[in-house]
């Protein structure tokens, strides 16, 4: 296992992955004198660890330390707002560090043009639930990267969950699609059920519907039964369960129409990594 404590880490951007990754490093008793972030908006959750941690959070790149050099960068700025976030000065000070993209829509050609770092850049994407440390992350590595720099990645990406590596850089598009996406799909079909349940006239329906999800996925992960198994134990022949998901499946409904909407989503990856 590789570590982190003694590297220095730039955040480029702090927005809600941005302050999840300084989370996972601070939980992960790496030093506050080792981060440094830079973000021109101060948000009242940033400015609450400022206080509390005492990181550095400086609004241009000429406040950082004369001859800093981070270890690892890494980019979570918006989209429209690389190019400008990644000035000359900015370059020079990176040109040696490990750079992980987590902007959605930017790969690894670009990035290496605009980092002008081309031995050390990886493109990562993951999911909102790495604020609690249970994110879902891929990373890609493009050829001529050191092993030691795919294994810092990965530590890295490890602090905020679990982490797949891409074989190329085109599935990157498909987690999005499936992952980065997913949990969207899930809080859908429990606002669905809340809705239902409350119109049924249930109190604590928002309650209920959570513990259900909750209590079904605690059962999935205990690994003794995958979701098949467990979906036919609920099914008796003629009941409730089968009446319902009769309509569920009917046509292949709600299969076909998830692909449909993962199969959008992956086009619309496609696209703004195009743009």
């Amino acid at each position: 296992m590789v570590s982190l404590k003694n590297n220095k880490f730039l955040i480029l951007g702090a927005g809600n992955m941005g302050i999840s990754f300084i989370k996972a490093l601070l939980q992960n008793k790496i030093a506050a004198s080792k981060i440094f972030v830079l973000e021109k908006r101060i948000s009242p959750e940033l400015k609450k660890i400022k206080l509390k941690k005492k990181i550095k959070i400086l609004k241009e790149v000429g406040k950082l330390p004369k001859n800093f050099r981070p270890n690892i960068v890494l980019l979570a700025v918006k989209p429209n707002q690389l190019d400008s976030a990644v000035n000359n000065e900015l370059i020079n000070i990176i040109s040696d560090s490990l750079i992980i993209s987590i902007i959605a829509g930017k790969k690894i050609r670009e990035l290496k043009k605009i980092t002008r770092n081309k031995n050390n850049t990886v493109r990562a994407m993951t999911n909102t639930p790495v604020s609690l440390g249970m994110g879902t992350s891929i990373i890609y590595f493009d050829k001529g990267i050191k092993k030691q720099y795919k294994n810092l990645a990965r530590e890295f990406l490890a602090l905020v969950g679990q982490v797949n590596e891409a074989k190329n850089e085109s599935a990157i598009d498909s987690f999005t699609a499936i992952y980065g996406s997913g949990p969207a799909y899930i809080y859908l079909m429990i606002e669905s059920l809340i809705k239902i349940s409350s119109k049924a006239g249930h109190k604590n329906s928002e309650n209920m519907v959570i513990q259900t999800f909750l209590g079904s996925l605690l059962l999935l992960m205990s690994g003794n039964s995958s979701a098949k198994t467990l979906r036919e134990n609920v099914t008796s022949k003629g009941g409730t369960t089968q009446a319902a998901l009769s309509i569920l499946n009917s046509h292949n409904g709600l299969p076909k129409l998830l692909s449909r909407a993962i199969n959008k989503a992956k086009k619309r990856s496609i696209e703004l990594s195009s743009n």
